[in-house]
């Protein structure tokens, strides 16, 4: 009998559950400060590094208001981000918030401050909020099969 895992290719570590995927992607988001952020426009797809932090649910980014990126999440307020590298890869879907420091809630979150590109200090930015909507993970082809962890909104662990 064939090991589990061994038709997709020999000396791969076996595939994390749902749970222990979901725990990483959390570690990651929590400790990851710069993401690739992709969004769709009439000239085509656009990806662009931006710093990052995590609130505890959304993604926090921010660029300035007069970039290529901010016109196409108006037209069409959704995108992807991908973090990691190949061997430890997540993409997350979702759709964008925009919001300038003026409009931030009283109550925002204290780690907007540690973006480096921060709306606060810089003139002209504006921050993009990600609210994932689907969340896929993987660190090798043997995790591919199950690589969602989160779907429409919901974690699947």
């Amino acid at each position: 009998m064939t090991a589990p895992g061994a038709a997709r290719g020999a000396g791969l570590a076996p595939p994390r559950d749902l749970a222990q995927r979901k725990a990483d992607v959390l570690g990651k988001l929590a400790s990851e400060r710069y993401a690739w952020l992709a969004t769709s426009g009439e000239s085509g797809a656009h990806l662009v590094p931006l710093g990052c932090v995590w609130d505890g649910a959304r993604l926090v980014m921010a660029t300035q208001e007069r970039h290529v990126t901010i016109r196409n999440l108006r037209k069409d307020g959704h995108c992807r981000v991908a973090l990691g590298d190949p061997t430890d890869v997540v993409l997350i879907d979702g759709a964008v918030d925009i919001v300038a420091h003026q409009d931030l809630p009283a109550d925002a979150p204290p780690v907007l401050a540690d973006l480096p590109v921060n709306p606060g200090r810089v003139p002209g930015c504006v921050y993009l909020f990600l609210t994932p909507r689907r969340v896929l993970t993987w660190r090798h082809r043997g995790e591919i099969p199950d690589r969602t962890v989160m779907s429409d909104g919901r974690w699947l662990a």
